[in-house]
C-alpha cells in the first residue's frame, strides 16, 4: 500500500461527499423554487419542467449514497490492513 493509495481513496470520498452535499441543496433548491412557481401561477408549463429537473436530482440522491458508502468502505479496508498497521506500528516505535 503506498501513500498515493490513500491519497487516492481519502479524495473520492471528499468528491463523493461533495456530490452529496451538492444534490441535497439541490433538491431544497427546486422544491422552493417549484412552489413559488405554483404559487404565481399553477398551470404555468415551467412548472412541469422544473418538476422533471427536481425527479432527476431525487434520482441522483441514492446513487451518490451508495458510492459514498462504497468509497467509505474502501477507504476502512485500507486503513485497516495489513500494512497500515505495521507502518502506525514503526511510527509509534520511532517515537
Amino acid at each position: 500500500m503506498s501513500t498515493r493509495d490513500f491519497t487516492i481513496k481519502t479524495n473520492v470520498l471528499k468528491r463523493v461527499a461533495k456530490e452529496a452535499v451538492f444534490y441535497t441543496k439541490e433538491k431544497e433548491q427546486q422544491e422552493r423554487r417549484i412552489a413559488a412557481m405554483v404559487e404565481k401561477d399553477p398551470e404555468d408549463y415551467e412548472i412541469k419542467k422544473q418538476r422533471e429537473v427536481l425527479e432527476e436530482t431525487l434520482d441522483m440522491l441514492p446513487d451518490v449514497e451508495r458510492r459514498r458508502k462504497a468509497a467509505r468502505q474502501d477507504l476502512a479496508n485500507l486503513v485497516g490492513s495489513k500494512e497500515y498497521e505495521e507502518a502506525v506500528q514503526a511510527l509509534e516505535a520511532s517515537e
